[in-house]
């Protein structure tokens, strides 16, 4: 299955989750590229089975950029799939929920639970747990 890995990160936790599935999808059978929302043009993204959208939250919402992103991507497959992570001081907020609604009315389907992940502070640490999240996260979809 080819997987592209879309995310932003303003204190660098969105980016640690993004490199960590990477190296964990290299490890199964399924190909996978990363792409920083910030530093990436829609455009240049290639088609994909799966499409993994990772955001901090945002005054309840998903980033800018993710936004930007899930409006410009060219989705090319149809049937395409997507599953969401998300970090937040609180583990609260509606950006997963703001995201799902904007991929499904772009035709995609959902291929996994959301990973909510806590940050400690407003610059801090991913929570204790957070690889072994992953690691279930992942096994939803890369078998």
């Amino acid at each position: 299955m080819k997987i592209n890995i879309i995310y932003d990160s303003e204190h660098g936790n969105g980016e640690k989750i993004a490199e960590d599935l990477m190296d964990m999808i290299k490890d199964s059978d399924n190909e996978a590229h990363i792409y920083h929302a910030r530093k990436t043009d829609p455009e240049t993204i290639g088609d994909a089975e799966l499409y993994i959208f990772g955001s901090p939250t945002h005054l309840r919402g998903p980033s800018r950029r993710i936004k930007k992103m899930i409006k410009k991507l060219p989705f090319g497959k149809s049937g395409a799939k997507y599953a969401l992570f998300t970090t937040s001081r609180n583990g609260k907020g509606k950006a997963a929920d703001k995201m799902e609604k904007m991929l499904k009315n772009r035709g995609l389907r959902k291929g996994a639970s959301n990973l909510h992940l806590r940050v400690e502070g407003k610059k801090g640490a991913l929570e204790k747990n957070y690889s072994e999240k992953i690691e279930r996260f992942l096994g939803e979809f890369a078998g």
